[in-house]
C-alpha cells in the first residue's frame, strides 16, 4: 500500500480528533455508549472534498454501538462546526443510520442541538430540502421508525428549524432545563423554552444537566429489553393500602401507590409537566417492563380526565402497545372534565382518544380500581366493560365505588328539593353527604364482588402478586410487522 496515502488518512483522522478543538459532540456519543463499542460512520466526511476542509465530520458525529449491551444508533450534531447546521452530506449520514434502524429494529438517539439548514449550502431544487434522496429522507425515516423501534431526542442547548423538527418526530424528547426549540422567520429567531414545551407535552422528560439527560436516555431504552433488574418489590409494598385515606373525599398522591406496586426503584415517568391529572410511567413488575397509567387525585382537577390527560393517556397506550409493553392502569376517577373551560379545550374531540387507543391495543392490560370511577372516565382507563377488547384482569380494592356520576352529584339530583330547602349551607351539605354515604354501600366493597363487577375485589397487598401471575402467562412477543405508528403529540 502507498504509505503516503495511508499517512494522509492518519493525518485526516488526527485533525478530526484534535484535542485542541471542541470534542463535545463525540464526548456525548461516547458518554451514552458502552466503552469501546462505538463504530463511527463518516468520520472523514466534510463540507467539501478538500484535504484542508475544517468542517470536521461535516458537523455530525454518527454511528452505532451498545447501550447496556444492546445495539443502539447514535448521532450528535457538532455545534463547533458551522453551528451544528444540517447539510446534504451530514443528513445522508443520518439517513444511513435510519436505514440500519429500520432494517434491524435498533433504537436511535439523536443529540439535536443545532441551527437548522446551513446558510452556505447552495439552494436545492424543489422539493426544498437540505439533503438528497436516499432510502428515506431523514424526516420520513423517523416517521417510518415510529412504532417500530424507539427514537429519543436529547436537547441540551438550542435546536432551530430542521433540528427542532427532528426532536418532534422522536418518540421521546429529553431536555435540559434552560434549553429551547426555535424557528426563524423573516430573519428573526423565535424560541420557546423547554419549560413551556414540557407544559404542552412537547417535552417528555426534563432534567438538570446533560449528564442527567444521557442517563435518562439509557434508562428509557432499557425498557426496550426484557429481564430488567432482579424483580424485587419496593420496601413496604405489603402496606400499599396505607396510602388510601380513610376519608373517601381526601386526596392522595397516586405516585406512592405506583412506587409500592412495582419493582423497587424502577419508575420512569413521562410527561411530568403536562396533563397533571394523568400519570404515565414505565416501570418493571417482577422484572418485566410495563407501562403504568393512573389518575392523580392530588391534581387540580382531582384526577378528572381533561383534554390534556386524554391525549396523554392515549399516546402512552399507543407507545406501550407498539413496543409490546403490558399495561397496568390505576383508576380513581371522577369522570371526564365538563364545563365551559373543558369545552374550550376541546374535551368533546379529545375524550375519545384513550377509548379508541385501548380498543385497538393488543398488549395485556390489568386494571385496578383503587377508589371511585364515575361516568365514562373509567372506560378511558380500562376499556369497555364488555366488548371485543377488555382487560385481561380487572381488580378492585375494598374502597371502590362506581356509578354513572359521583355520589354527591347524584344527591343533588335525588335530594334536590331537600337541599334547596335547607336553612344553611351546612345543612345542605349534611343532606348531600348523608345520601352519598347511604348509596356508597351498594356501589362498593363486597357488593361489587357479589355482582361480579370485577374479576375480584382484593386486599391491596395482593395486587402485585395477582398482576405478576397473569403477566407470566402472557409473554412479550414482537410481531414481524409494525402494528401502528405512535401519535406525534
Amino acid at each position: 500500500m502507498d504509505q503516503q496515502q495511508l499517512q494522509e488518512i492518519h493525518e485526516a483522522r488526527a485533525r478530526v480528533l484534535d484535542p485542541s478543538r471542541s470534542q463535545l459532540a463525540r464526548e456525548r456519543v461516547l458518554a451514552l455508549l458502552d466503552a469501546g463499542s462505538f463504530v463511527e460512520y463518516g468520520m472523514l466526511a466534510g463540507e467539501t472534498s478538500r484535504v484542508d476542509d475544517d468542517a470536521h465530520s461535516d458537523g455530525l458525529v454518527a454511528g452505532l454501538g451498545r447501550v447496556d449491551g444492546r445495539p443502539t444508533l447514535v448521532a450528535s450534531y457538532d455545534e463547533s462546526v458551522r453551528d451544528g447546521t444540517q447539510t446534504d452530506r451530514n443528513m445522508r449520514k443520518l439517513v444511513r443510520l435510519l436505514y440500519l434502524a429500520v432494517r434491524h429494529r435498533w433504537p436511535v438517539v439523536i443529540f439535536v442541538d443545532g441551527q437548522g439548514a446551513r446558510p452556505s449550502m447552495p439552494a436545492m431544487l424543489p422539493p426544498i430540502v437540505v439533503y438528497s434522496r436516499g432510502t428515506w429522507d431523514v424526516f420520513e425515516g423517523l416517521a417510518e421508525l415510529s412504532g417500530w423501534a424507539p427514537t429519543v431526542a436529547i436537547l441540551s442547548g438550542q435546536a432551530v428549524d430542521g433540528n427542532a423538527g427532528l426532536a418532534m418526530l422522536c418518540d421521546a424528547v429529553i431536555a435540559v432545563r434552560g434549553s429551547s426549540l426555535g424557528a426563524r422567520h423573516g430573519g428573526e429567531l423565535f424560541t420557546q423554552s423547554v419549560g413551556e414545551l414540557a407544559a404542552d407535552g412537547s417535552v417528555d422528560v426534563l432534567v438538570d444537566t446533560e449528564a442527567d439527560a444521557i442517563a435518562a436516555a439509557a434508562d428509557y431504552l432499557s425498557f426496550w429489553a426484557d429481564g430488567l433488574g432482579d424483580g424485587q418489590p419496593s420496601p413496604g409494598h405489603d402496606r400499599i393500602a396505607d396510602f388510601i385515606p380513610d376519608d373517601r373525599r381526601q386526596a392522595y398522591d397516586v405516585r406512592r401507590i405506583i412506587d409500592a406496586l412495582v419493582d423497587h426503584d424502577t419508575v420512569f415517568e413521562l410527561g411530568t409537566g403536562w396533563g397533571p391529572s394523568m400519570i404515565t410511567a414505565f416501570a418493571c413488575l417482577g422484572g418485566r417492563p410495563i407501562g403504568v397509567f393512573a389518575n392523580q387525585p392530588i391534581s387540580p382537577v382531582a384526577g378528572a380526565i381533561d383534554a390534556a390527560a386524554a391525549d396523554k393517556a392515549a399516546r402512552f397506550v399507543e407507545l406501550c402497545d407498539a413496543y409490546e409493553l403490558p399495561l397496568v392502569s390505576l383508576v380513581d376517577n371522577p369522570g371526564y372534565m365538563v364545563g365551559p373551560d373543558a369545552e374550550r379545550d376541546g374535551i368533546a374531540r379529545h375524550h375519545a382518544r384513550p377509548l379508541a387507543a385501548l380498543h385497538h391495543r393488543t398488549v395485556p392490560l390489568c386494571s385496578v380500581q383503587l377508589r371511585k370511577a364515575y361516568g365514562l372516565g373509567p372506560y378511558a382507563m380500562s376499556g369497555w366493560g364488555s366488548s371485543r377488547i377488555t382487560p385481561e384482569l380487572r381488580l378492585a380494592w375494598p374502597s371502590v365505588e362506581s356509578g354513572g356520576m359521583s355520589l354527591e352529584g347524584a344527591a343533588f339530583l335525588v335530594k334536590r328539593k331537600e337541599i334547596k330547602a335547607a336553612a344553611t349551607p351546612e345543612e345542605a351539605r349534611a343532606i348531600r353527604d348523608a345520601y352519598a354515604e347511604e348509596m356508597r354501600e351498594p356501589a362498593s366493597g363486597v357488593s361489587a364482588a357479589r355482582t361480579f363487577s370485577f374479576d375480584d375485589v382484593i386486599d391491596p397487598a395482593e395486587t402485585r402478586a395477582r398482576i405478576i401471575a397473569v403477566l407470566e402467562l402472557l409473554p412479550r412477543v414482537f410481531p414481524d410487522v409494525k402494528k401502528h405508528p405512535i401519535d406525534l403529540r
